[in-house]
């Protein structure tokens, strides 16, 4: 849905002279299939090792526990999800950076179904002109 949305916005994005990367440790799954994400007219980079996500200081090791209620009770299989990672995920997170590469405004939510709007991004990226 995330990916969809920032693609309806992209022309949007655009014009502000921001360039859009998506980065993801998901596999495809039936919301869009790799076709979809293959046509999408940004660049959508996998971190399936989290690697990235570290780097950025967003990403965190999930505790056993934590695991096992995600697959019990909530019944998703982080390994499969992730295509073999289940133990060090991303933090969903929108960075903004500037030319000079320095972060520029950060969106960061421990929730992963919440993510920063396309539209809260466009703003930022006004203000920042």
């Amino acid at each position: 849905m995330q990916l969809r949305a920032l693609q309806a916005k992209l022309d949007d994005i655009q014009k502000l002279g921001a360039t859009l990367v998506a980065i993801s440790p998901e596999v495809p799954d039936d919301s869009l299939t790799e076709n979809e994400i293959n046509n999408m007219d940004f660049t959508v980079v996998s971190d399936q090792d989290a690697k990235v996500a570290s780097q950025y200081g967003v990403a965190w090791e999930v505790p056993e526990f934590l695991m096992e209620h995600m697959r019990v009770d909530r019944g998703l299989d982080l390994k499969k999800i992730n295509n073999g990672n289940a133990n060090v995920l991303p933090i969903p997170t929108t960075f903004i950076l500037g030319t000079d590469g320095i972060v520029k405004w950060n969106y960061v939510n421990v929730d992963y179904r919440t993510r920063s709007e396309p539209d809260e991004i466009i703003e930022v990226l006004k203000n920042l002109s």
